[in-house]
């Protein structure tokens, strides 16, 4: 074999190694991204089963539909706080799903039906706050995450 065979099987080589690394990679990348999404949705999963969340979940679940800002204070500290601890919750799974961070499939399947349960018996709360506080910031992502389900899903749940 002369140099220049040589060289011309060394550049071969060098190409297929050079592709094959980049095929790698990209296995590497969605091998790591469907890692994260199914991290994501077990630690989703388990933030929903603290004891305290249940405990305001079952309080905002109890209430009836439609309720003013002023009429969820009424009813005390207690419930404000736990309507406030579903909000932030269910806040921060919106932002995720957002984000691609979790599915909407994945939300949807567990827990699409205390999302928008949720949000119809605090959506008044919520537009009080908003009021008070002059912003619609405020549990923006509730809503969003809300609307996307009901499009997404209009038989409900």
């Amino acid at each position: 074999m002369d140099l220049d065979r040589l060289s011309n099987i060394a550049e071969i080589v060098g190409a297929i190694v050079v592709v094959g690394g980049i095929g790698f990679a990209a296995v590497e990348l969605l091998h790591y991204r469907r890692q994260r999404l199914e991290l994501a949705t077990i630690e989703l999963g388990r933030s929903f089963e603290s004891p305290e969340f249940a405990r305001a979940l079952r309080q905002v679940l109890s209430l009836p539909v439609g309720l003013t800002a002023e009429e969820v204070s009424a009813r005390g500290t207690e419930l404000e706080d736990a309507a406030l601890l579903v909000t932030l919750m269910i806040e921060s799974t919106g932002v995720m799903v957002r984000h691609k961070v979790v599915d909407i499939q994945i939300v949807w399947e567990m827990m699409g039906g205390v999302v928008m349960s949720s949000w119809e018996r605090l959506s008044g709360w919520v537009a009080g706050i908003r009021a008070t506080q002059g912003s619609q910031k405020f549990a923006e992502w509730f809503e969003w995450l809300d609307a996307e389900l009901r499009r997404k899903y209009p038989a409900g749940p």
